[in-house]
């Protein structure tokens, strides 16, 4: 141990190479934090996008729990296009107990 520490101190190549190796360790460190930085940033993405998702689906949840039976049925419908207006939808109450 007393001659590498006497190699590291006392010789100029082994100046050099402590230097050297401190300088690795530093660059060794910077590079791993940074990357260790970018990963954060991507994972604080997208816990904001799943953040945002779930505020999206607790509205929509409030607004379809508001409608009444009628207009969550034109609701339900309104893509497909088969049901325009809620007469149609009370008429589509007695399909589901045949």
């Amino acid at each position: 141990m007393i001659a590498v520490f006497r190699f590291f101190a006392l010789t100029k190549t082994g100046r050099l190479c402590a230097a050297v190796l401190v300088g690795a360790v530093f660059i060794a460190s910077v590079y791993a934090l940074g990357g260790n930085h970018a990963r954060l940033k991507d994972r604080a993405k997208d816990l904001e996008s799943a953040l945002e998702l779930e505020q999206g689906r607790a509205r929509d949840d409030a607004y379809l729990q508001n409608l009444e039976d009628d207009h969550l049925c034109l609701e339900y419908f309104r893509r497909s296009h088969r049901v325009r207006d809620p007469a149609e939808c009370r008429a589509l109450r007695g399909v589901h107990s045949e």
